[in-house]
């Protein structure tokens, strides 16, 4: 079985007060949604292919 690399095209739009603030926990808070953003598409794209190999092997093994 080949393994195709899953690519991610994640547009963020942060402002820049919260990146450059004092405040840490803003500058946490920005990250913590940009990672949650990436997991769920990469997880997202994974569960696909996923699925489209299981639907294309069940077709297969229907015509055996």
């Amino acid at each position: 079985m080949s393994k195709t690399p899953v690519l991610v095209q994640l547009e963020v739009n942060l402002s820049l007060p919260t990146l450059s603030s004092n405040n840490p926990e803003l500058g946490i808070e920005a990250l913590t949604q940009v990672v949650k953003e990436v997991l769920e598409e990469v997880f997202e794209a994974r569960i696909r292919e996923i699925s489209e190999t299981f639907q294309a092997r069940c077709v297969d093994c229907g015509k055996k």
